[in-house]
Order: structure tokens, then C-alpha cells, then sequence
């Protein structure tokens, strides 16, 4: 995938600088509506785009929200705001964004959404720029025509091969505000599934790091106390059998050759991962198919990858036609399948979607039955959401025409620009079911999961009291952050759910960490 950039005309390296270094700051910004205190993974392209920032522009100051609200008095007229936003969280990058323009601030957008709709953030966030793609080589030259005076209002990143990765700032973390670092190993999923926009944006073609790379940037984290270490891929698994089956049939020998050399490389990081202190843990995301890999699934558990985020979306056939899935099991066959995960050292969080056109009121309980019976260590329980740049959203789009209803003035086909107190939680029209019951029927599923009688039997997975204690913190943390904050109608519940949240963080994360790693000579890198 390519690299390249694109600017609407060059520009001559005899311009005078309108500003020089040390005369301005960059901020990078995490937009989050709520904060917590404490973050359960490190944001990475905060401290990718850190570790992209030239040394002359001096140390970037970087801003999670998910930990607390970002200071407008830090920013002074001249400085360069970088701010990345997903679907999820563009309204509250617009509010900074505007902001900070209104301070004389040059404000830069990127990330997702702002991939999708670059205009958008021009005419509500208050953007200068927009970059599109790929940030890692294209933000040093932004900032270059930031300090010239001569930004440009899009820039094209595109898609940074491999090995053209930057590796993340580390040394810019703040101190005890994380439980889990984060360690990017492949970008891009070959899948097509019809709610996700991941292989439309990254792309279909995996682009994997060189073992040597990855593992240093986790050998850092481990130095700093890390212990556990998330494995941020769109997909961990980019090579089914299936895939090298079909290749095989099609006697496409090139092909067959370029899956295998990329097998060979999970296979040769996994081994390198093994080969780490043992207490370090590692979390991933894939898709189901890897449950009829069990070379692979055992790989990973010698590699200590102890769980992984799995898309399992229904547990009917007639939703996993909802959502282009039809290489998913439902049903026995499903339990059996996820079973497969457990048994070879594997925890699995697993990802549903309620509100799918063929959804019935029996389907939650069904989906929860499935749930338990199958061994889920963590699951989590999602409405049904149309994103930007997947097959779902166009199709809804489509259907809705000039029809949507109507918010505060705002189309629902623009949610995201819905204020969060406001938004709506169910966005399509079900044949059967309100918006209302949706909603009642997707939180009582997640109460019932997530009760402590029921999170203390799944802990047994764990090896010690410590890991049982830490099991419980994170199970009772992540209902508070992801149910009662996204789900929730009640404005007092999501008040009190994020100082519950806020409560648990800090012990939690104390359970987490270890003692920093000695300087290097200790381990292999």
C-alpha cells in the first residue's frame, strides 16, 4: 500500500518560516466527552505521532481525554493542535478544534472520521488542515508548512507500508495512568464484514512489522512497567486455512507464497514473544476462524497472548447474514467453536450486536445463554450503530433518504453530531422491537453477565487470588465504562457510573502493573 502524499501545490524551501522553533507547542489531542482518571490502553497514535513530531519542534504535548479534560489555557496563539477523532468522539474534537482556532491556535485534523469527512471538519471544527490516512510520515511535513505559514487544506497520507512504521514516543507517557500498553503488529483485515469500515480505510492487503521491531517497542513498554501489553491489530489473524485452502484449489502458486511467508512471520513473532519475561501478558483482536487453527491458537498461548477480541456479532444464521459473517458458527456450533479458544489457553472477549433486522425479544436471552455456556471470560453487548464507510451506514443512508428523523435540528444519518445527551441509542427502525425495548433488553443483558456472583466463577481462569482480584476490578470497570456510560438513558446513572469508574481505576491498575525492567543487557530485544 502506498505512502504517498499529496499537496495542492509544492512548496519552495527558500519561504521564510512565519514561525521558529521553539517559539510555538504542538498539542495532540484524544477527544472523549467523559474521563476517567485513568485509561485501560494507551491511545497510540497519540505517542506515534509523538515519536513522528521532529526534535526541533521540541517535546509535544499530548492529551487524553479519557483521563481528564483538555486545558485551553496551555494553548497560546502559534501553536499546532493536532487532533485525532473516530465516529465516536468528532463532536468533541470540533468543540476543541474551534476552541483552540478562536485562541489562534493552526488546528489539524486526522484520524477515521476525519479520513471520511474532511470537510466536515473544516466547517465545524475549525480545521486548517485535514489529513487523510496514514499519519506517521505525512505529520513532520505538516508541520513544517505550519511553521511556514503555507498549510495546505488536505493532505494525503495514504498507506504507510510496514516498514515504514513509527514506532510509538513511549518516554511521553504520563506516569501511572495506564493499565495496558500498546503495541500495533499488522495494520489492514482482509474481511468484509458489513458494519465495520476497517477494511475500507486500512485496507484488505495486511501490512505487518518486522518482528524485531515490534518486539523492541514491547521490550520499552516492559522497562516501564508494563506488564500487559495489548496487541492493537485489526486483525491478529490476517492468514486463515481457508485462505491457503483456496489458494491450493486455485493452483495461484504467487499467492499461495505470499500467504505462507505471512503465516511464517505470526509464527516467528509469536516465538519471540515466548521468549519474553513470562509475566508479561499480551491481548489481541481476531476473527472466529481461528478456532480451526489450533497450531495458531497454541502458538499463542506459549507466546502468552492469554485473550483476544472476537467478532461473533450474532448467534443466529439469519444474523450472521445481517452482517456478512457467514464464515461465524451459530448456535451448538458456535459454543463449540468459542469452547475451542478456552481450551487452548485462549480467553476470548466476545463482541455482539443487538438490534439486527432478524432479532427477536429471544434473542438476548439466547445471545447471554450462548455467552456463558461457551466459556466467555469478558463480553461485550453493542447496539446496532451505522458507522461512516461501511456497508451498513450506505445502505441506511440510502433507505433513509431525506426522511431521517430529526434531533435538535440534526439528521439521525449524522449522529455523531447529535450532543451525547441527546444522541439516540438505537438508530434503525426494527420490525418488531422500539428503540425503547432495545435498549432495556441490551442493558439487562449486560447486567446479567456482569453480575459479581457470575464474574467471580469466570475468574477462575486465573491462576492466583491477585489475578482473581484483578479479574473482578477490570470486569466490574469495563461494565461501568462501556454499559452504563454508552447505554444508559438516565444522565444520573452515567454520572454515577463514571465515578464508580473513576473509584475502581486506580486500584485496578495497581494489580496490573510490575516493577520497571532493568537497562538493557537483561533481555533480548
Amino acid at each position: 500500500m502506498s505512502s504517498s502524499m499529496s499537496f495542492s501545490k509544492p512548496v519552495p524551501d527558500c519561504v521564510e518560516p512565519a514561525l521558529r522553533p521553539g517559539e510555538f507547542t504542538v498539542h495532540l489531542v484524544n477527544p472523549s466527552h467523559l474521563s476517567f482518571g485513568v485509561g485501560v490502553i494507551t491511545p497510540r497514535w497519540l505517542f506515534v505521532l509523538g515519536a513522528a513530531t521532529p526534535a526541533m519542534y521540541g517535546r509535544p504535548r499530548i492529551t487524553d481525554e479519557t483521563l481528564e479534560p483538555f486545558d485551553l489555557d496551555w494553548v497560546q496563539a502559534g501553536d499546532v493542535v493536532g487532533i485525532g477523532i473516530h465516529t465516536g468522539n468528532a463532536l468533541r474534537g470540533y468543540e476543541i478544534g474551534t476552541a483552540v482556532r478562536a485562541r489562534g491556535a493552526t488546528v489539524v485534523f486526522g484520524g477515521i472520521h476525519a479520513t471520511l469527512y474532511p470537510d466536515e471538519a473544516h466547517e465545524l471544527g475549525g480545521a486548517h488542515t485535514v489529513v487523510r490516512g496514514d499519519g506517521d510520515l505525512v505529520w513532520p511535513v505538516v508541520l513544517d508548512h505550519a511553521v511556514r505559514g503555507t498549510v495546505q487544506p488536505r493532505y494525503e497520507g495514504g498507506r504507510v507500508e510496514a516498514d515504514r512504521f513509527v514506532p510509538a514516543r513511549w518516554d511521553l507517557l504520563p506516569p501511572g495512568r495506564y493499565m495496558w500498553g500498546s503495541v500495533q503488529t499488522v495494520r489492514g483485515c482482509p474481511k468484509h464484514c458489513s458494519f465495520c469500515s476497517v477494511w475500507r480505510t486500512d485496507g484488505q492487503k495486511p501490512r505487518q512489522r518486522t518482528v524485531d521491531s515490534v518486539v523492541a517497542e514491547i521490550v520499552e513498554l516492559r522497562r516501564q512497567g508494563f506488564r500487559f501489553v495489548a496487541l492493537a491489530d485489526d486483525n491478529f489473524y490476517p492468514v486463515t486455512l481457508a485462505d491457503l485452502a483456496m489458494a491450493e484449489r486455485q493452483r495461484n502458486t504467487a499467492r499461495l507464497e505470499q500467504l505462507r511467508a505471512l503465516r511464517a512471520e505470526r509464527f516467528e513473532l509469536m516465538a519471540r514473544l515466548a521468549e519474553l519475561p513470562p509475566d508479561t501478558v499480551f491481548f489481541t483482536q481476531i476473527t472466529m476462524e481461528a478456532a480451526e487453527d489450533v497450531a495458531f491458537l497454541d502458538a499463542m498461548r506459549r507466546a502468552n497472548i492469554k485473550g483476544a477480541l472476537v467478532g461473533v456479532e450474532a448467534v443466529t444464521p439469519e444474523g450472521l447474514k445481517d452482517v456478512f459473517k457467514s464464515f461465524n458458527d451459530a448456535g451448538e456450533a458456535l459454543v463449540q467453536r468459542l469452547r475451542t479458544f478456552r481450551d487452548h489457553g485462549v480467553g476470548v472477549l466476545g463482541s455482539f450486536i443487538f438490534g439486527l433486522p432478524s432479532d427477536r425479544p429471544a434473542t438476548f436471552d439466547a445471545t447471554a445463554d450462548v455467552a456463558e455456556r461457551a466459556g466467555v471470560a469478558f463480553a461485550q453487548f453493542v447496539m446496532l450503530t451505522p458507522y461512516p464507510g461501511t456497508v451498513d451506514f450506505e445502505a441506511w443512508e440510502k433507505k433513509m433518504g431525506g426522511t431521517a428523523a430529526r434531533v435538535g435540528g440534526i439528521p439521525v444519518t449524522r449522529h455523531w453530531l447529535i450532543p451525547q445527551e441527546h444522541r439516540p441509542k438505537v438508530y434503525t427502525p426494527h420490525p418488531l422491537m422500539s428503540p425503547h425495548e432495545i435498549r432495556a433488553r441490551t442493558q439487562a443483558v449486560w447486567d446479567r453477565f456482569y453480575t459479581l456472583r457470575r464474574i467471580w466463577v469466570r475468574s477462575r481462569c486465573t491462576p492466583t487470588l491477585r489475578a482473581r482480584l484483578a479479574f473482578v476490578l477490570l470486569s466490574k470497570l469495563y461494565r461501568q465504562m462501556y454499559a452504563n456510560t454508552g447505554i444508559a438513558t438516565d444522565s444520573a446513572r452515567v454520572s454515577r457510573a463514571n465515578r464508580w469508574a473513576r473509584l475502581i481505576a486506580r486500584p485496578c491498575r495497581r494489580l496490573f502493573v510490575a516493577r520497571p525492567l532493568p537497562a538493557p543487557g537483561n533481555m533480548q530485544a
